[in-house]
């Protein structure tokens, strides 16, 4: 996606930490030099906690804008478009995952249970009085005591408290229903599906040309969509054009005929009516939209 930025972290190009798999930067810090807002960019391979412990800021996730206080937690999988405006202070943490880390500390039974952890946008809200907000803090400290300071099984640890704190996540977000039944098809097989989206959902892709690909038939493609993510693969296959189309919309300066074509759509005119049907406004009436409430929140 050429038109946002990749950034690996808050537009630095190269990594700055000393840890491969992780870096982890003080909001109160960071964010003064740049001016308390980060613009829309994205992370390739790389998935963020914003965590927010005292003040508020402005979030805008994909259609999605909200003003977050603390305390709060924001789960950012790669490749997501976000932007933040921060105010002075705030406080807490932006916490930076290599994706290939983040799911190597679960096993692949035990990303059975939790389908979209690694793949959807989550926030937490816990009450700043109860048990689990006191869960997060502690384990934020944890975190930060082992990364400061280099040890034996340094990685070990810090993946064990990553790996609580995502459960936690799982059991308290308000954007997640966590799945207890059994599953018959492996998540491994889920993700390559996921994965081969991300690389041919532009070329439109039928139901069963993925299924070819992934050695299995159509129907047993979609058995697996309805178990592990509710729909079937048609469904998520339209979910991923509206969400491309929606960045796109939100975050360029493309007009609608050119973002139609760069979807993979021959006729604008059959996107727009695609977009529409999906989302109940034309693809200029949600620009619209979008860009007038950005400058209500400017005001």
């Amino acid at each position: 996606m050429s038109d946002v930025p990749h950034y690996f972290l808050y537009g630095e190009t190269v990594p700055s930490h000393s840890l491969d798999y992780l870096h982890i930067a003080a909001l109160e810090e960071s964010l003064p030099k740049h001016d308390w807002k980060i613009h829309p960019h994205r992370h390739n391979n790389l998935h963020q906690l914003l965590v927010v412990e005292e003040g508020s800021v402005m979030v805008q996730l994909r259609d999605l804008r909200s003003e977050e206080r603390g305390y709060c937690i924001l789960s950012i999988p790669p490749k997501e478009v976000h932007s933040f405006m921060h105010k002075p202070g705030v406080r807490g943490y932006i916490v930076t995952i290599v994706d290939s880390f983040l799911r190597g500390i679960f096993a692949a039974n035990e990303r059975q249970q939790f389908p979209f952890l690694f793949n959807e946008c989550l926030i937490v809200r816990p009450d700043p009085d109860s048990k689990i907000s006191w869960d997060f803090e502690m384990l934020m400290r944890q975190i930060m005591r082992e990364y400061r300071v280099p040890r034996r099984g340094q990685a070990c640890a810090i993946g064990a408290y990553l790996k609580v704190l995502f459960v936690l996540l799982s059991r308290s977000s308000s954007q997640m229903q966590v799945m207890e039944r059994q599953y018959d098809a492996k998540i491994s097989v889920y993700e390559d599906f996921v994965k081969l989206l991300e690389t041919n959902y532009p070329q439109h892709w039928s139901v069963n040309q993925y299924a070819d690909t992934l050695g299995m038939t159509g129907n047993r493609l979609n058995r697996l969509c309805q178990r592990y993510a509710g729909q079937n693969a048609l469904q998520i296959v339209h979910e991923r054009l509206l969400t491309e189309a929606k960045r796109k919309l939100i975050y360029s300066n493309m007009s609608v005929n050119e973002i139609s074509y760069e979807l993979g759509f021959k006729d604008p005119a059959y996107f727009s009516r695609f977009f529409t049907k999906s989302c109940d406004e034309t693809p200029g009436q949600f620009k619209k939209r979008l860009q007038t409430q950005e400058a209500d929140a400017e005001r």
